[in-house]
């Protein structure tokens, strides 16, 4: 009885895996871009802040991981700032 037990629980999971696997790439999907759009409008800011407003803007680069208590905006700002004091 173990045995059976055992193989209706293997077949069982393996399609709520597949699902779940399935659900999350789909509710992540959306996420993953918003920080990278608020990275990028935080990078614009912090440029043209020490650039001005008729400086052209240089490719936004790909978002860090941002610390615990702070924002993607933030983080951009500071890369921003940094990219364009080093020009």
């Amino acid at each position: 009885m173990n045995r059976m037990f055992l193989s209706w629980l293997k077949e069982m999971i393996r399609p709520a895996a597949i699902c779940f696997a399935a659900l999350l790439v789909t509710v992540s999907e959306p996420t993953l871009a918003a920080p990278q759009d608020e990275f990028c409008a935080g990078f614009e800011e912090g440029f043209r802040s020490i650039k001005g407003n008729m400086a052209i803007l240089p490719i936004c680069p790909i978002a860090p991981i941002t610390p615990i208590g702070s924002t993607p905006f933030r983080e951009g700002i500071k890369a921003g700032i940094a990219a364009a004091t080093r020009r």
